[in-house]
């Protein structure tokens, strides 16, 4: 995901972005064996290499518990963070491609056009506003040429002309 913080100003020559809260929660449920286990977690924040000159990420950690326990925590015992009352229905966006099926077959370019196609009727039914959106149009040309690899050279089906050929995948594939 991108996310893009606020800016803060300090003075008239120069800025600082906002701090963000990171949720994190996880879904599943963990065999009793692994309880008494650390579980380690891997998390990588990164900023575009353009601003890395003038400012670096710094992650800190905190235990929700921790966190819901400190005085100006806007978080309390009747608020559950990112219940799913809580999230925003441009977020709950249904993907009905995901998971892929049990007996999809990396290897065969007639699963990756049924992939593709699902794909695009969900774009077509996805506001364009949205960055799921995106996510989705990249993740299209990504099936749409492990279906036609060839592309744009041979033979290959016609897609909706409202899914537009870009993005940095795509690009990248046409040079």
């Amino acid at each position: 995901s991108t996310v893009y913080p606020g800016v803060k100003s300090k003075h008239a020559d120069d800025a600082t972005l906002r701090p963000m809260l990171l949720a994190i929660r996880f879904s599943g449920k963990l065999p009793r064996h692994l309880i008494e286990q650390a579980i380690p977690i891997e998390i990588s924040v990164s900023i575009t290499e353009e601003f890395g000159c003038f400012t670096m990420p710094i992650v800190q950690t905190m235990s929700l518990d921790h966190w819901c326990s400190l005085p100006e925590s806007p978080v309390n015992d009747d608020f559950e963070l990112l219940s799913d009352d809580s999230v925003s229905p441009a977020n709950n966006i249904p993907i009905p491609f995901l998971p892929l099926p049990s007996h999809f077959n990396y290897n065969k370019w007639t699963d990756w056009e049924l992939i593709f196609k699902q794909i695009e009727k969900w774009l077509i039914e996805v506001d364009m506003e949205l960055p799921q959106w995106t996510w989705g149009r990249d993740i299209f040309w990504l099936t749409f040429i492990a279906a036609f690899p060839s592309f744009p050279r041979g033979t290959w089906h016609m897609w909706d002309p409202r899914i537009l050929l870009e993005g940095a995948f795509t690009e990248q594939w046409l040079e």
